[in-house]
């Protein structure tokens, strides 16, 4: 705790000096007699012991009173301004063909919603990093661009729907990753350690890149977007969201022997665009996949973060002061009622 005007602490001190004059007053006779051995003998009622009490009531009530004016406060946030992470462009597919159901924990989803749940929570876990929303069907739009207000971003993410306008279905990862480098580069020159302005320094550029479906339309092919994040020096991680493979058997010389069909078109396509980048390619067929990936894109991308921290505080002088009006509104009410004094 900490006081916002400790200089009103200094009034406890005539708290103090009313005490020590009120005892000094009560050891000083107010009326010269003989002997008092008599009235010794006389008990006291209780009205005469309650008598004290008025003035410890009065010098609680100051106490509390000065507390209050004090502004006691108690720590009620530490933040960080981060000087220094990793830009990420999140590229989510949001074409028709991801309203398919896929497992989610003990029921169904469809891709849809289950990338929105687990994208949130990848969110949740890089606080520090710059991360923006670019989303495709036929054409690429950024959703919301690089920023380190999460909160915005997560807003955007919990509202994403997918493609209804049959004329924009499809599906453009090449345009989506094109897009995704152009704004990390923009970022990347903003946010430039020479700019003394910026605050901010981008450690490294990322794009995560999530499809279920095959590149079939749009300006540029996936290669292209892939060879510009390379030259710019932008890792690119792809995801694709498919059902689980298919299996064929064949005969080996120890018998049948089950493997997977061979990769469709797009996953060859989404390895060699991350092969070309210093990226990773998974595949996911369930939520658990799904978040598995995330969680290891995550643990791959770290950096050491540098940030100036902050504090704010929070008032709590409210109790204080209630307590010493109490106390004074007790005091008043005795002193004119039962422990009134006269004269």
């Amino acid at each position: 705790m900490r006081f916002a005007l400790p200089w009103m602490l200094l009034l406890l001190l005539a708290v103090l000096k009313m005490i020590i004059d009120h005892f000094r007053r009560a050891g000083s006779p107010a009326l010269r007699f003989s002997t008092l051995a008599a009235f010794r003998k006389v008990p006291k009622t209780t009205r005469q012991r309650f008598m004290p009490l008025l003035v410890w009531l009065q010098a609680a009530a100051l106490l509390f009173l000065i507390l209050a004016a004090a502004r006691p406060q108690v720590r009620d946030m530490t933040s960080g301004i981060p000087k220094e992470g990793v830009a990420i462009e999140l590229v989510v597919d949001i074409s028709s063909s991801m309203d398919i159901s896929m497992p989610f924990q003990d029921s169904s989803l469809s891709r849809m919603e289950v990338t929105k749940y687990v994208v949130e929570q990848f969110v949740q876990e890089r606080p520090n990093d710059l991360l923006g929303l670019i989303t495709f069907a036929r054409f690429a739009d950024t959703v919301c661009p690089l920023t380190l207000s999460h909160d915005s971003l997560l807003y955007f993410i919990r509202e994403l729907e997918i493609e209804s306008r049959p004329n924009e279905d499809g599906t453009a990862f090449g345009d989506a990753v094109t897009l995704a480098a152009a704004r990390l580069k923009t970022a990347e020159e903003r946010y430039s350690a020479e700019d003394a302005d910026a605050g901010y320094e981008i450690q490294s550029k990322v794009i995560i890149l999530l499809t279920d479906g095959n590149n079939n339309c749009g300006r540029h092919l996936p290669m292209e977007g892939a060879a510009m994040a390379a030259h710019w020096g932008i890792r690119l991680h792809t995801i694709a969201i498919t059902d689980p493979p298919e299996m064929k058997t064949i005969q080996t010389p120890e018998g049948p022997v089950e493997i997977e069909a061979e990769p469709l078109v797009q996953e060859r396509i989404l390895q060699k665009m991350a092969d070309d980048t210093g990226g990773i390619y998974r595949r996911a067929t369930d939520e658990a996949s799904l978040r598995d990936i995330y969680n290891e894109i995550n643990a791959m991308e770290k950096s050491e973060i540098e940030s100036d921290r902050y504090y704010t505080y929070k008032d709590i002088f409210q109790p204080f002061a209630a307590l010493g009006f109490i106390l004074l509104l007790g005091h008043t009410a005795l002193t004119t009622t039962w422990l009134r004094r006269i004269p």
